[in-house]
């Protein structure tokens, strides 16, 4: 598993064209929940983590708009990324302990998660992991449709650890 997140980090390094497909297929092969949406990473840096979710039948609800667990789960993908762009995942084991949506209007039309990563304080995430071996960061993503309209926003805490403190017997 070591050299599947070392790839990981090497693709979240470098985030052109092509490490931004190969670093799609990786997560979908990983986080197998997620690949029936369809998820598409559009924007990976600094200063955004963009995140399409198509319209399409699967994705949707009983009345034919983007179902909202959709909405959720792109959310979460969103704020995972952005974690990810400034930590990576080979040092650090990321795990949401959170998870809270507010739904402002129904999606019809393809959307894009947004999350930015300047929402984390880098010193104090590296700091409280020095002292503590764990931390917890809150992040906002902002769900729109094609239009500008934002359709949901997901709040998702999400707690960082060393993997060398991962006890993940039962």
């Amino acid at each position: 598993m070591k050299a599947v997140y070392k790839i990981i980090d090497k693709l979240l390094a470098n985030p052109n064209k092509l490490n931004l497909m190969a670093l799609d297929k990786v997560l979908t092969l990983g986080i197998p929940f997620n690949a029936p949406h369809g998820f598409k990473i559009k924007t990976l840096s600094p200063d955004a983590v963009i995140i399409a979710l198509p319209n399409r039948k699967l994705n949707h609800n009983h009345l034919g708009g983007v179902h909202a667990c959709a909405m959720a789960t792109v959310g979460e993908y969103c704020a995972g990324l952005s974690l990810l762009t400034s930590f990576g995942i080979s040092k650090y084991r990321l795990i949401m302990s959170e998870l809270n949506v507010k739904y402002s209007y129904q999606g019809r039309v393809d959307l894009e998660g947004f999350c930015s990563p300047h929402q984390i304080d880098v010193e104090k995430l590296r700091a409280g992991l020095e002292a503590e071996g764990k931390y917890s960061q809150k992040l906002v993503t902002t769900i729109r449709d094609l239009n500008g309209k934002e359709v949901a926003e997901v709040t998702t805490v999400w707690q960082l650890k060393n993997w060398e403190q991962v006890n993940t017997k039962g």
